[in-house]
């Protein structure tokens, strides 16, 4: 039977009982995404042989209320015609002992890489759509915190922070803006890709005024150019944070 999962938001950018859409959607995606990634670790780690079909329909979280005078989430875990697989049951329970974790940062020594993502992904959606944040569930006690304070580093993750150091100068041709997240790419003269996050004030004044936004900056869109800014060098390449970027 499905099993539920309760989220209060209190002190979000928002009136109470409202939630901004696009703050919804990635609450909602990186529940789902832990949710979904809990099901998998359980499966792989005790019980084999489940076909993914059962596995992803016990993960699934259905968006079952929305309380007025407050930004109370509620949802329910898996289906309710899954009769004696119980699986939702032990999905909700590793969900909230990764809560508790969040709560106290302090990981559950069977946290994976995956899950750490995961759970770093949830911190800073509610960070995102609230000041405090509240978990429950019919078979849970409420567990409340700022997620906005809560550390990052000390969960396990796929691609850890990277953290910049000295400036470097990058020339290469301008070949993705994403206007949504602020990124630019520059793939240098070598044939590698440069990600560049976020361009700052600085940058070419004649091109993009007092405020180089992710449009302005779309006008350079294969064209020569030379970005600037603290690098970090890791396993997916360069970065560079904060870059002014100029017509090479």
């Amino acid at each position: 039977m499905a099993d539920d999962l309760v989220v209060c938001l209190h002190g979000g950018p928002d009136r109470d009982g409202e939630i901004d859409a696009d703050g919804l959607v990635a609450l909602v995606a990186a529940l789902q995404l832990l949710a979904t990634r809990v099901a998998r670790h359980l499966v792989e780690q005790a019980r084999p042989g489940r076909s993914a079909g059962v596995v992803e329909r016990a993960a699934r979280l259905r968006l079952v209320g929305l309380d007025a005078g407050a930004t109370v989430l509620r949802f329910a875990v898996g289906e309710d015609d899954m009769l004696g697989e119980g699986l939702e049951h032990e999905i909700t329970d590793a969900v909230f002992e990764l809560v508790r974790g969040l709560w106290n940062e302090a990981p559950p020594a069977w946290t994976t890489s995956l899950l750490g993502d995961a759970c770093v992904d949830l911190l800073d959606a509610l960070a995102r759509t609230s000041r405090t944040a509240t978990l429950g569930g019919s078979r849970f006690r409420d567990a409340s915190f700022r997620p906005g304070d809560l550390s990052r580093t000390r969960w396990p993750r796929a691609d850890p922070p990277r953290t910049y150091g000295d400036a470097r100068t990058v020339r290469g041709t301008l070949d993705r803006v994403d206007l949504r997240r602020g990124i630019v790419r520059v793939l240098d003269d070598a044939g590698h890709d440069v990600l560049v996050e976020g361009v700052v004030a600085g940058s070419d004044p004649a091109l993009f005024g007092s405020d180089p936004d992710p449009a302005a900056v779309a006008r350079l869109l294969g064209q020569e150019v030379v970005v600037t800014g603290p690098a970090s060098q890791g396993p997916g390449g360069l970065r560079l944070r904060g870059a002014t970027i100029r017509r090479a």
